[in-house]
């Protein structure tokens, strides 16, 4: 999979790079670079095609660039236009495109217009030199869907080879009937899908005019009412394009869909959104929509601007403000996801990331996206009383029942303050819960995903400094060590909660510290109470200072996700988040 990609002296980009993770929405206002990022994609896709027929050679490269391994592409296999790809003019310079891939590897484009184009090729493992080895070393399967127009009224039959090369193209809508006429083993799928998305409409295959004709027709039956594509609403013709291109991305590693809003109602930009997410394949999409942009996380939304070197992430909900303000929208981006949804989910400060990860590893990372969940950070468990007058006063704003759900971190809390504040919540709240451990941080102490995740950061800086570790890793022993140091706040912090009732009723707390202390030390030899009660965030911040000064590693909550196991995280958790999903589709 690509995970980056950094364009110098190319169109908009004199100097600027683009993270991918598994859903990118592109955006920003018209001329800022979201369509330079695809047309690199464009050209990639081409060159890597005609690459994977042919064996790699040894490239001669310009402007004093080492030697490489790589290919000369033709101009004709690239489908855009090659003219002025310099930024500004700039032809002392190269355009180039560089593509990193998530194992390390890398493939670099060449564009000058006094030389070939070039493709050449890096990775931390042996250089591929036949073409079946640059396939398996460079996979790379990209579904590339243009800005999209309504039908040709008249589209005669194209040659074969034109289709192919040119659908992917801003040309794909004048030849939609010719795709289907070559392409038909995937026509079913199509159809059925069309009918499941658009109940009435019914589709047939694109057949000649007649025997003598070379004009292609393709019929649709709305309501058993027959008529030629080219009648139809522009917003269906455009919904028939979008699931075709859909429909035909199946084994893709990257869906790049460009301006999929165009004649379409919000409620069907909503629609694409989730089939686009059914895929299951890493999507990307480039929109001036603040529909589009409200439908999904403000981490999934970047803000392209060739102003600044690096496309911008955003990370939360004033953010996704900024974007719509910037896109010249007047809409309050909460209120607008509040009044879609009408369910809310209140978490204590930045816990959604975390949680959202746990969801993932639980399959349940629906739960997040296209806006019918709004989730509301708030500062600490002691601001849970807000909670309770909230259905009052989003009701009283949007004239319509609102329902709540909260997370809240257990802290050092007892069990008697815990049972207080649900039967407080209960009353207002239809779903309440508060984490069985002291903060949802906890969660993500699993020995056996931090030992990889430790393993692997190690693996990867080893191919940088080849500096081998000399101390052994035993990460029982280090949380043990670590939690020991956290031991003594930990017993202060859960005894301050245990004696507060007891001493403002006037008894003597003493019988209570003595008793305390023995049952904490008893607990404390098992390490899974150690886990639940000390404070995960500041277990994190001191293993890593322990890894960056052991091993010269650190390694961060993602990382460590993608190690857990479903079995692995807590029960509370899996409930939660299984009752949340109930809670969300009621």
């Amino acid at each position: 999979m690509i995970t980056s990609v950094h364009f110098k002296n190319f169109k908009a980009f004199e100097d600027f790079a683009i993270n991918i993770k598994e859903f990118n929405v592109l955006t920003g206002p018209n001329n800022f670079g979201k369509s330079t990022i695809i047309d690199g994609l464009r050209i990639l896709q081409a060159a890597h095609r005609f690459a994977s027929r042919y064996n790699p050679k040894l490239i001669d490269l310009p402007f004093e660039l080492s030697d490489a391994w790589g290919y000369e592409i033709p101009e004709s296999s690239i489908p855009i236009s090659l003219v002025n790809m310099q930024t500004n003019f700039n032809t002392d310079e190269p355009s180039l495109i560089k593509f990193k891939f998530s194992e390390g590897q890398s493939l670099t484009i060449l564009l000058h217009p006094d030389y070939r184009i070039y493709l050449f090729l890096d990775t931390p493992r042996i250089i591929p030199r036949t073409a079946t080895q640059f396939r398996a070393e460079f996979k790379l399967n990209l579904a590339i869907v243009p800005t999209l127009g309504p039908f040709e009224i008249d589209e005669e039959l194209l040659e074969e080879d034109y289709v192919k090369r040119y659908y992917g193209s801003r040309r794909s809508s004048r030849m939609f009937r010719n795709y289907w006429y070559y392409n038909s083993q995937n026509f079913n799928a199509f159809s059925d899908l069309i009918s499941q998305t658009w109940p009435g409409i019914v589709i047939s295959k694109p057949e000649k005019r007649d025997m003598f004709s070379k004009e292609l027709m393709l019929m649709c039956f709305e309501n058993r009412m027959p008529r030629e594509i080219c009648w139809l609403g522009f917003g269906l013709q455009i919904w028939l394009q979008l699931l075709a291109h859909i429909v035909n991305s199946k084994g893709a590693d990257l869906i790049v869909v460009d301006e999929p809003e165009i004649y379409l109602h919000p409620d069907l930009q909503h629609k694409i959104l989730q089939i686009l997410n059914n895929t299951k394949v890493p999507i990307m999409i480039s929109t001036h929509s603040v529909e589009i942009i409200n439908s999904v996380e403000p981490s999934d939304v970047l803000l392209i601007d060739k102003n600044n070197r690096v496309a911008k992430r955003i990370s939360d909900l004033e953010g996704l403000q900024h974007v719509a303000n910037l896109l010249g929208s007047s809409q309050n981006v909460q209120l607008s996801k509040l009044a879609r949804g009408k369910k809310i989910l209140f978490v204590e400060g930045k816990d959604l990331k975390l949680l959202w990860r746990l969801a993932k590893i639980c399959r349940h990372e629906d739960i997040f996206q296209f806006g019918s969940l709004t989730v509301i950070p708030i500062e600490g468990f002691t601001q849970y009383e807000r909670i309770i007058h909230t259905n009052w006063a989003f009701t009283q704003i949007l004239g319509e029942e609102i329902k709540i759900s909260s997370l809240l971190d257990r802290d050092y809390r007892t069990m008697e303050e815990i049972q207080e504040v649900l039967e407080k919540l209960s009353k207002q709240v239809a779903l309440a819960h508060i984490l069985s451990k002291k903060e949802i941080e906890n969660y993500f102490i699993v020995p056996t995903a931090i030992l990889r995740a430790i393993e692997q950061r190690i693996k990867e800086s080893l191919n940088v400094s080849h500096d081998r570790p000399t101390k052994p890793l035993n990460i029982n022993n280090i949380i043990e060590d670590i939690t020991d140091l956290l031991k003594t706040d930990t017993y202060s912090q859960l005894l301050s909660h245990r004696v507060k009732p007891i001493h403002k009723a006037g008894k003597d707390v003493s019988t209570i510290i003595s008793g305390f202390l023995k049952e904490f030390e008893t607990n404390w030899a098992n390490i899974e109470y150690r886990i639940t009660v000390i404070s995960g965030k500041t277990f994190f911040s001191t293993l890593n200072e322990y890894l960056l000064k052991t091993y010269k590693v650190s390694i961060t909550y993602a990382q460590i996700a993608n190690y857990i196991k479903e079995s692995e995280v807590g029960n509370d958790i899996k409930i939660f988040l299984e009752n949340l999903s109930e809670f969300k589709n009621s």
